[in-house]
């Protein structure tokens, strides 16, 4: 199994502060509620014990339905591969990490054209994915902007389902439709309902909208993916300023309050189904109106959003790995490595969207590759330093002496392999050296390694006549979606 990071090292609130947060996000459920725009969803919270007006369509749920759920969703998630070896389990303060989905442009690796992103850039994704060590878990990246929007998501989920055996995470597109055929397709691939329950290998990821507002297309997609007992994050992305309140201690209020709800509602559906909760960390940029990824103000809450996850001990989706900058520079390497550190450290579980640029609207592989070794320090950083008699290493100290050297001792091939990491992409060559292999940049290196990987990889194919299946189920779905 995939080990991950073990992290938790870093903590911004106290337990007083922890407390207040969470009372403060019982209260707005029940005395605020949320939007619920859709009848099903709020009968069975009407059922349950909330005070619905269906007029308004406004859900009030009490605070002793959120504390049942919590006592009812799974401490610790399993998700699955395609190989068995690619499974780990979500728990605790252990971070595992992959891409994320949706951006919608590209600088191609090939022609560096800036471009809308095809289904190819999506296969590309997961095949890149399933190649790089460091990356836990699968997404798609990009969009299928070259198919049916009907049909997108069919498109996006037999593209993980060809290109990887690591665990897939997918984006819901279209509510109910889609999604059943989703769910038909993953059973194809795991052998039936059972297996696919028993060894879940896709989560579905789904994003209400800010401030406190559940559309109909998503809670259709929840209540599908609970009654499949499958893994699912509800994961709103308020924006600190515009969409939730500008204190940092507002938007968790109101972020938590969203995502809690959302459980809720899945857990009344089916006690016990899998959920990782969240929220996002984003603010809005009052110069340009943007949206950021970014900041240190972004950093500072993935940290105080993994104490709470932690406090409520749910699994947690977490965010890293991105930047604002629009295209491979500095800046993006410097955001990217920054954010990768803090949320690994503060214990975020599934941390996603390696690999973006343009705050989410474009998709980088040469991100993701560079993400990749990253990943790799920081989980050299979180293994720490073991202490010991053999690592004090007086011994050899001893023996070597003044003014020797340790390069020929037992003790350095012993030991060189745990206590270093050694790089692929980073260079630590004299300037001589460094010229002589071509005077490359990282970003260079980066793309020719990713290149390479897209070309040599080979991914361990799905079964032909299952494969034949879920593209019948593509083009069946294809002609009933886009009638005249």
């Amino acid at each position: 199994m995939r080990e991950g990071v073990k992290g938790g090292q870093l903590r911004i609130l106290s337990n007083e502060d922890l407390r207040q947060i969470y009372v403060a996000t019982l209260h707005l459920l029940e005395k605020q509620g949320v939007k619920v725009e859709n009848e099903k969803a709020l009968n069975i919270l009407a059922k349950s014990g909330a005070m619905v007006d269906k007029r308004r369509k406004i859900a009030k749920i009490p605070g002793y339905m959120v504390e049942e759920a919590i006592k009812k969703a799974p401490k610790s998630i399993r998700l699955c591969g395609r190989n068995r070896n690619q499974d780990f389990i979500l728990e605790g303060k252990r971070a595992y990490f992959g891409s994320g989905v949706g951006t919608t442009h590209i600088y191609d690796l090939y022609t560096g054209e800036y471009r809308k992103t095809r289904k190819r850039d999506v296969e590309d994704a997961f095949k890149l994915s399933d190649a790089l060590p460091n990356i836990d878990h699968a997404w798609g990246l990009f969009s299928c902007t070259d198919v049916p929007s009907s049909v997108v998501g069919l498109h996006e989920l037999e593209a993980g389902l060809t290109n990887t055996t690591k665990h897939i995470c997918i984006y819901t597109w279209h509510g109910k439709p889609q999604i059943n055929k989703q769910i038909e397709m993953a059973k194809l691939v795991a052998g039936g309902e059972e297996e696919l329950r028993k060894r879940p290998l896709v989560t579905l990821y789904n994003e209400p909208h800010s401030p406190l507002t559940y559309g109909k297309d998503y809670l259709d997609s929840l209540m599908e993916w609970a009654k499949a007992g499958l893994p699912q994050i509800w994961y709103p992305a308020p924006m600190s300023g515009a969409t939730s309140p500008v204190t940092m201690a507002g938007t968790l209020v109101q972020g938590w309050a969203e995502s809690l709800g959302g459980l809720v509602i899945a857990e009344l559906i089916n006690p016990g189904t899998p959920f990782i909760v969240g929220t996002g960390t984003f603010l809005m940029d009052m110069k340009t109106s943007s949206i950021v990824y970014a900041s240190a103000e972004c950093m500072l809450l993935a940290v105080a959003i993994a104490q709470i996850a932690h406090y409520l001990d749910i699994p947690l989706f977490g965010l890293a790995g991105a930047s604002d900058s629009q295209v491979l520079d500095g800046q993006a390497l410097a955001e990217s490595a920054m954010y990768l550190a803090i949320s690994a450290l503060a214990g975020q579980n599934l941390i996603h969207d390696l690999g973006y640029l343009a705050s989410g609207l474009t998709g980088s592989l040469e991100l993701l590759t560079i993400c990749d070794e990253i990943v790799a320090m920081v989980k050299r950083i979180a293994k720490g330093i073991k202490v010991n008699d053999e690592t004090l290493a007086l011994g050899v100290i001893e023996k070597v002496g003044f003014g020797g050297n340790y390069l020929k001792e037992k003790h350095t091939r012993k030991h060189f392999w745990t206590e270093h990491l050694v790089p692929d992409l980073m260079n630590r060559d004299f300037h001589s050296g460094w010229v002589k292999k071509g005077g490359k940049t990282l970003e260079e290196r980066a793309r020719e390694k990713t290149k390479k990987l897209l070309k040599e990889h080979e991914v361990e194919p799905l079964d032909k006549e299952v494969k034949k299946k879920i593209e019948e189920i593509i083009k069946e779905t294809t002609k009933e979606t886009t009638k005249i």
